[in-house]
C-alpha cells in the first residue's frame, strides 16, 4: 500500500449534505442579490455541475467547463469572478456551522502519514481550490496536510468517472492497485474499484477502527 485516498463530505467531515446544499444555494442567492442585484435558480447551477460530471473529454478542467456552461446560459456576468468572490464572502463562511470533523477519520489520516503513505484528499472536484481550502479549515485541516488534493482547477473528471481516479494516480505516480479509497458513497467513491483500487466504506471502517491500516488494505 502506497497511498490513502479520503473523501470529504461524510468521511473527513460530518455533514448533512441535503441541508448543506439547501443553505448553500440560499446563501449564494443572498450574495448575488446583495452584490450583483440578481438571483439564479439553483437548477441552473446543478445542470452545469451535471454537465461537467457527464461530458468530459479530458482537455479542459472542471472549473473552466463549469464557468463556460454558466456563461453560455447567462452572458451578463464574469462567473469565475462571481464564484471566487462568493467563496471569500461571509455568506459562504456562514456554512461553517453545518460541518464538523470526523475525528475517527482524522486519526486515520494521521496514522497514514506516520506510516509514510501518500495521503490524498479525493473529494469530488465540484468546488474550486479557494472553497476547498476553506472547507478544510472548517475541520481544522489544510491542503498542506495532504500530498495531493482534487479541486476544480486541477481535475478534468468527477466521480464516478473512473478517469477521476486514474488522474489522481498519474499525479502522485502510484499504481491504482497500491491505493485504498475510503468514502461514504458506494457509487461515487466505490467506482474506484473499476480501475483496480481497493475501496472501504467509512461506515465499515468505523466498525473496524482498531485494525491496522495495512490490515485494512490487505482484505
Amino acid at each position: 500500500m502506497k497511498a490513502l485516498l479520503l473523501d470529504y463530505d461524510g468521511t473527513l467531515a460530518v455533514v448533512d449534505e441535503e441541508r448543506f446544499a439547501e443553505e448553500y444555494f440560499f446563501n449564494f442567492n443572498v450574495f448575488l442579490v446583495e452584490k450583483y442585484k440578481t438571483a439564479l435558480d439553483h437548477f441552473e447551477i446543478l445542470d452545469c455541475l451535471a454537465q461537467i460530471t457527464k461530458c468530459s473529454d479530458g482537455r479542459v478542467n472542471n472549473y473552466e467547463r463549469f464557468v463556460k456552461c454558466l456563461t453560455d446560459k447567462f452572458e451578463k456576468f464574469d462567473w469565475k469572478e462571481v464564484f471566487d468572490s462568493f467563496y471569500n464572502s461571509e455568506e459562504f463562511e456562514a456554512l461553517n456551522g453545518l460541518v464538523k470533523p470526523n475525528e475517527k477519520t482524522l486519526e486515520l489520516l494521521r496514522k497514514a502519514k506516520q506510516l509514510g503513505l501518500l495521503v490524498v484528499l479525493a473529494t469530488n472536484p465540484i468546488f474550486p481550490r479557494s472553497a476547498t481550502e476553506k472547507r478544510l479549515r472548517w475541520i481544522s485541516l489544510s491542503l498542506s496536510d495532504f500530498d495531493y488534493a482534487t479541486f476544480m482547477e486541477n481535475s478534468h473528471f468527477c466521480k464516478p468517472d473512473p478517469r477521476y481516479f486514474l488522474e489522481i494516480c498519474e499525479a502522485i505516480s502510484v499504481d491504482p492497485k497500491d491505493c485504498l479509497m475510503i468514502g461514504d458513497d458506494d457509487l461515487l467513491d466505490g467506482s474506484c474499484t473499476s480501475v483496480g483500487m481497493k475501496y472501504k466504506s467509512i461506515e465499515l471502517f468505523s466498525r473496524d477502527g482498531k485494525k491496522d491500516l495495512r490490515e485494512l488494505f490487505s482484505e
